[in-house]
């Protein structure tokens, strides 16, 4: 899966960090620079997630035929909305991979904070 960081920019989801897979024959691109609505996919849907539940989003096929996404929010850090996630074109199991973006968004946040 590839990973990212977005951050809200008025309206849209804006990718400022991408890191693709380099072991893998197929992966998802995804351009720093890259922007879509927070209102589709699961990084900007994450963006707007209130606390409790899962503490992440899903989405599928929202911004591109057949992407899977699964993102959470950075929260805690003053001024900023943003969120980490992933995207793949194959499937993903969010019971596995959302607990794990929440700890990369948790540990991101505890960075930004000191």
């Amino acid at each position: 899966a590839t990973a990212h960081l977005s951050v809200a920019q008025g309206t849209q989801a804006l990718a400022v960090a991408v890191v693709e897979p380099s072991w893998t024959s197929f992966h998802v691109a995804y351009r720093v620079g890259s922007r879509h609505s927070l209102t589709a996919g699961a990084a900007g849907k994450a963006m707007s997630l209130r606390p409790g539940g899962d503490g992440w989003v899903t989405s599928t096929g929202e911004l591109e035929a057949g992407a899977s996404g699964v993102a959470a929010p950075v929260r805690g850090v003053p001024g900023l909305k943003a969120s980490v996630g992933v995207v793949s074109m194959e499937p993903l199991k969010a019971a596995e991979v959302g607990p794990q973006v929440v700890a990369a968004a948790v540990r991101l946040a505890d960075i930004l904070k000191t």
